[in-house]
């Protein structure tokens, strides 16, 4: 493959060479995709023009080409704006400077999917949950309702504290819930913080292809078990992008 010239390098994600993923999808700017060699390991690339590229356009374009190639084979996800100024860089940067660690971390992911499983509160249900299992919430909470804003200002403050964090709490249960339920079922469980006020859990899991199944149907349980306290939200299979633990962009250029 010859060199891009005065072109830049954009470097979506590597696997290996032995599975070369064909993408039809358009790349960043909508450039062909092609595939770099070094060895055991290759990366999903594309020719860029050195100071035209717009983040906010091209993300999807870059999650699009990751997604069409993990169809077929397991890919380590580059980080969004990887750009490099050679061919030779992606093969001496990306795919040289660590490439047993690359190697054993796809082969521990070939084959695998993850799974994502989140939980929601209903506001006013989770609120109401937490004044009738907190006595003290519930106490202060008929206390305040009885005082005005100024006299009854320290005691909001203090309520505000109680109900928050009964609300930790119970985060925290569920999610120990969700984990017993759905960890046994896979080779490894990953933890996100909650991002909303409302969010319960936001998990993700790595699955055996064949355990798919049995897997849903234990987030089907989950569910049942839940009722309405908490509405779950089941993706997958995915990329097992979260479980791809490594730094690809060692000495790359990140464009914004």
């Amino acid at each position: 493959m010859p060199e891009t010239g005065d072109a830049s390098v954009y470097v979506y994600g590597v696997l290996r060479a032995s599975d070369q993923a064909r993408v039809s999808a358009g790349g960043v700017e909508g450039a062909q995709v092609r595939t770099l060699e070094h060895g055991a390991l290759a990366a999903l690339a594309s020719t860029v023009e050195a100071d035209s590229l717009a983040a906010a356009r091209e993300v999807r374009a870059h999650w699009r080409v990751l997604e069409e190639a993990s169809k077929t084979t397991t890919v380590l996800p580059v980080r969004f704006g990887t750009v490099m100024e050679s061919d030779d860089a992606v093969r001496e940067r990306v795919l040289g400077a660590d490439a047993a660690g690359l190697a054993d971390l796809l082969e521990k992911l070939a084959g695998r999917v993850q799974l994502n499983v989140k939980g929601d509160y209903d506001e006013e249900r989770l609120l109401r949950g937490v004044v009738q299992e907190v006595p003290a919430v519930a106490t202060l909470r008929e206390r305040v309702q009885k005082l005005s804003d100024s006299a009854g200002y320290y005691d909001r403050i203090r309520l505000g504290e109680l109900v928050s964090a009964a609300v930790a709490r119970r985060r925290e249960d569920d999610t120990a819930l969700a984990l017993a339920h759905l960890e046994p079922l896979s080779e490894a469980a990953s933890a996100e913080q909650p991002h909303s006020p409302n969010a319960s859990f936001n998990l993700a899991f790595l699955v055996d292809g064949g355990e798919v199944d049995a897997f849903s149907e234990a987030v089907g349980q989950l569910r049942a078990e839940f009722g309405e306290r908490v509405a779950l939200d089941y993706v997958g299979p995915l990329p097992p992008y979260s479980f791809a633990e490594t730094d690809l962009n060692t000495g790359a250029e990140a464009w914004a």
